[in-house]
């Protein structure tokens, strides 16, 4: 099984002097700005792990928020602190989650600390195993409440769990134990919807134990098309990438997509130098999005409970309170499934977990 990056367009740098202003776009499609004034959350307090390509620590946009962090591919020094991040990917992803610059990088969850974990490109599971269960050795001592993924097995397309636990027992077991202790893991669906044009998602994303996340457009960025053939002819705020793997809850009632986010084209910080900037597109944007938001609704159940909310809990609120998005509305070149889908919305869900705390529903 390869393990791969879902990327559908290789990192692209940019210039400070052409920033646009998709990050903001992003903030105001999820309702992410009100949700931080509303309940003055920004994931101070807590932590977040990056399962990627590394990071570049020293870059603006973590300045003072990088905690301690570990290579774990054999090729790179294997088991060492050194997350240089070659690739460009991985510090696009945190800066997604968690920048803390007043710019268009800005992240969801600005005041969160980042856990750089680098383990991909591999082409195995063993390094991702390695990392999860580095998580859950380290969890307590670095405030770790969240794991993003931004990855999976490229040419898989599965409707349930069941023979992804058959065959990687070890995934399934540390997923498992992460979600007992109330660490959220946060997964791209994947890319390859145009190779199956079906419902389905990637590993690990399938794995019910997970909040696995699909990526809609945040605005008009005109016509998009990908290396794997998936194209929109043209875009708009709320239309379902081409590319999503997505999963319905009647197709899948254990295993479905969680919800959609923004993740194309997400403007993040670049791995170029230490005040790079990066747009990328793919579900790998809009898992992070949804992991920052996540970090808000922990920060906030925690100060009002003294603990971790349930991963269950997180799962019902985010999916309950999303605007729904019909798969059928697009106009691209991939078979539309014509049900409706959850796409996020970060203020919706502050409110209802607030409510579900003070009801004593949580």
């Amino acid at each position: 099984m390869n393990l791969s990056i879902p990327e559908p367009t290789p990192p692209k740098a940019i210039a400070r002097s052409l920033f646009m202003s998709f990050d903001t776009e992003i903030d105001a499609l999820l309702g992410a700005t009100r949700a931080r004034s509303s309940f003055q959350v920004d994931g101070a307090g807590l932590a977040v792990a990056v399962i990627d390509t590394g990071l570049r620590v020293t870059h603006e946009c973590f300045a003072g928020r990088v905690a301690e962090g570990r290579n774990f591919l054999a090729n790179d020094n294997e088991q060492g602190s050194d997350v240089t991040d070659h690739n460009g990917h991985g510090t696009n992803v945190a800066g997604i989650i968690a920048a803390g610059t007043h710019d268009e990088r800005r992240g969801i969850a600005p005041a969160a600390v980042i856990v750089p974990l680098k383990a991909v490109p591999a082409p195995t599971f063993a390094p991702i195993l390695a990392a999860l269960d580095w998580v859950s050795e380290n969890a307590d001592r670095l405030g770790i409440s969240v794991v993003n993924m931004s990855l999976g097995a490229s040419g898989v397309n599965m409707v349930n769990d069941a023979e992804a636990r058959s065959s990687m027992p070890e995934l399934a077991n540390i997923l498992k134990t992460l979600n007992d202790k109330r660490i959220a893991v946060v997964i791209a669906a994947g890319n390859d919807y145009k190779a199956f044009e079906s419902e389905g998602m990637s590993i690990p994303a399938i794995f019910r134990e997970v909040i696995s996340v699909g990526a809609v457009y945040d605005s008009s960025v005109g016509p998009r098309f990908y290396v794997s053939g998936a194209q929109a002819f043209s875009t708009h705020a709320d239309q379902i990438t081409p590319f999503t793997q997505r999963l319905s809850k009647s197709a899948s009632p254990e295993c479905y997509m969680d919800v959609l986010s923004a993740g194309a084209a997400a403007t993040s910080a670049g791995a170029d130098s230490d005040t790079a900037t990066s747009v990328q597109d793919g579900t790998s944007q809009a898992a992070p999005t949804v992991a920052g938001v996540v970090l808000l609704m922990q920060q906030h159940y925690k100060r009002l409970t003294g603990e971790l909310p349930p991963i269950s809990l997180m799962q019902d609120v985010l999916r309950s309170t999303s605007k729904w998005i019909v798969d059928g509305e697009e106009d691209d070149n991939v078979v539309n499934t014509g049900k409706s889908f959850p796409r996020v919305n970060a203020f919706e869900s502050m409110v209802a977990l607030d409510r579900a705390i003070k009801l004593g529903l949580s």
